[in-house]
């Protein structure tokens, strides 16, 4: 998950790349970003799944280890 719109749900890491549709029937797109007053209903705009992990006080993700 790269930029984007991120929200943290009890604990789960929301991801929206492009877009939010939301309940009221107001639409947010990555184009118009700086434009929006955060949060709104939890989401935030970053540049980074770690960038909003931190915000958001989630764990990061375990780092990938292959062993051969």
């Amino acid at each position: 998950m790269n930029k984007g719109f991120y929200k943290n749900d009890e604990g789960n890491l929301l991801y929206a790349p492009n877009y939010i549709l939301f309940p009221h029937a107001e639409e947010w797109t990555i184009e118009n970003k700086d434009e929006y007053t955060y949060p709104t209903l939890g989401w935030y705009y970053f540049d980074s799944e770690e960038e909003a992990r931190i915000f958001l006080n989630l764990p990061l993700p375990e780092p990938d280890t292959e062993t051969t």
